[in-house]
């Protein structure tokens, strides 16, 4: 029903606008039509873009398609964007742009702005019109049948354009933990290969004053707020347990949650230790990423480890950007060691909204965003100005961790102030070959990538070959996982930090702890979520 009440709503949208709607040339054809068009897109307030109107990927799109763009600045953070949203859903609807960039939460939330007619449903042209994203697809070796199925709702129905931000180094990203390889080389330690090796190059960053300033100011290792449910503890756990996101493990085919083991009982053990020792910053689980931005860029350097880094951590002009290195996964005391890998999945991030006049030539706009031109000028910028192909002979970054050869020389770096292009919460399409396809350059002293890309074999050579993403509940497991797993999530978080710090007691409270989770619905939440892996994964 809900599915034919979608789709009644396009027909009666294209219906009404029909005496109206522009003539369109043919997919694939610039401009959309010959008739000057005018949208208006709401966009996140980006930090790294300077004027959404005067962007020169803005005069681009305005010029190829026979378009006026006028933009409305949502905020920058992700849940303050999606409550600004529903506060106009919830208001009627009648203020929404014509279109909406950006990430406004996953498929439970846009199937509901769906149901509720405030967004338009886009199956019918990706069908039909989607000329550049079958073009892209073509070229990475990739089928647009096999993306849609992970933006694909309950309902039958896709409410938006895709973008597929391939990324090879992202991928081993979720649990990463970097490390400052010039006191590495002063203090004459190894790479960290067990946790007691681990745990002995952060006390030797806390006693023997690596940074040379006479003072105890050295931070063994932090974190921030936002990452410690992601880097910190993947990274921390993974020699007890592989841990990845919502704390699944694949085990022959059955989906187990980890969280409530032993072997996380042990592995929490040891954190502690490491917090007790004064190894870990308290701070790391309470700051934003301002503070934690603002302590790793501090002269002298403060931090000998952190887990999660980007690009924006630190700013475009320093150095250290080049100087932190991948911490190899961890060996445990029972043998374990797991690097984590989690592929990259499709996700809207356009929607075209009920006030939208003209919603085939919308969609068109998204469709060309995903065309190679624009996917690699939304990320990298324009050719030959912001990026080039490289000379004969180059090498990439990650060739010798990743296999992927040169692809280009990038020359404007990514996080910084500029008005060359869009960014990545847009659609697009981003080939693996091309994010990871790099031009190694040794004496580009600020691209962080050179580094990452030289020590990443242990991470490839020790990933999880089951990693579980990408699943797309049915309406009755989205209503389970809905119910639960936000609940049970912010418990693991909670009691993390509370074992970790000692607010809780290990001895005395973790068989409470093990217990609540029979009360907080684990057993249907995890039901659920086998249903749905069983359906989509099990040939």
């Amino acid at each position: 029903m809900k599915k034919w009440i979608a789709l009644m709503l396009l027909i009666c949208v294209m219906m009404t606008g029909s005496a109206f709607a522009a003539d369109l040339n043919a997919p694939g054809q610039l401009p959309i039509s010959n008739e000057r068009l005018h949208f208006t897109i709401g966009v996140p307030n980006l930090t790294t873009v300077e004027d959404w109107e005067t962007n020169e990927q803005t005069l681009k799109l305005e010029k190829d398609l026979n378009v006026d763009l006028d933009f409305v600045l949502f905020p920058y953070d992700k849940n303050e964007r999606i409550q600004k949203l529903e506060l106009m859903i919830m208001a009627g609807g009648d203020d929404l742009p014509d279109i909406i960039m950006g990430d406004c939460g996953d498929l439970s939330n846009i199937v509901r702005y769906g149901e509720m007619g405030m967004i338009l449903p886009t199956t019918e042209y990706y069908k039909n019109d989607a000329y550049w994203t079958e073009d892209t697809c073509k070229e990475g070796g990739m089928s647009k049948e096999d993306l849609l199925r992970y933006v694909t709702c309950y309902d039958g129905e896709i409410y938006g354009v895709f973008q597929y931000n391939g990324s090879p180094n992202n991928c081993y990203s979720e649990a990463r933990c970097m490390v400052y390889e010039p006191w590495l080389k002063q203090l004459g330690l190894e790479m960290p290969v067990t946790t007691d090796d681990f745990a002995n190059m952060l006390r030797a960053f806390r006693d023997q004053d690596p940074n040379g300033n006479g003072e105890a100011d050295e931070i063994p290792l932090m974190s921030y707020n936002d990452y410690i449910d992601k880097n910190f503890i993947r990274f921390l756990m993974s020699p007890f347990i592989y841990t990845q996101e919502n704390y699944f493990n694949w085990n022959e085919g059955k989906i187990e949650f980890v969280a409530n083991m032993d072997a996380w009982k042990k592995g929490l053990e040891w954190i502690h230790s490491l917090y007790e020792e004064g190894l870990i910053l308290p701070m790391s689980f309470t700051q934003d990423r301002s503070s934690y931005s603002a302590i790793i860029s501090e002269e002298p350097t403060k931090v000998g480890a952190f887990a999660y880094f980007s690009a924006s951590i630190l700013g475009a002009n320093d150095a250290r950007r080049a100087d932190y290195i991948c911490v190899d996964p961890l060996l445990g005391p029972d043998g374990v060691r797991n690097g984590v890998y989690m592929p990259r999945i499709p996700a809207i991030r356009m929607m075209i909204t009920k006030n939208c006049k003209e919603p085939e030539a919308a969609f068109r706009l998204g469709d060309y965003l995903c065309s190679q031109v624009m996917s690699l000028w939304t990320r990298y910028g324009e050719e030959n100005v912001d990026w080039f192909h490289p000379e004969e002979g180059a090498h990439g970054v990650y060739e010798e961790s990743l296999g992927y050869g040169a692809f280009f020389t990038v020359v404007t770096p990514w996080g910084v102030l500029q008005n060359k292009w869009w960014g990545v919460d847009t659609p697009c399409i981003i080939l693996d070959k091309w994010s990871a396809g790099q031009t190694k350059n040794e004496s580009d002293i600020y691209n962080h990538t050179f580094p990452i890309g030289r020590s990443l074999k242990k991470t490839v050579e020790y990933q999880n070959p089951h990693p579980i993403t990408g699943l797309v509940f049915n309406e009755e497991e989205q209503e389970v996982v809905t119910e639960y797993q936000s609940t049970i999530n912010a418990y693991v978080l909670q009691s993390f930090s509370e074992f970790v710090t000692g607010i809780k007691s290990l001895d005395t409270d973790w068989d409470s702890y093990v217990a609540e989770f029979a009360h907080m619905g684990l057993d249907e939440y995890m039901a659920a979520v086998q249903s749905c892996y069983d359906r989509m994964y099990s040939n």
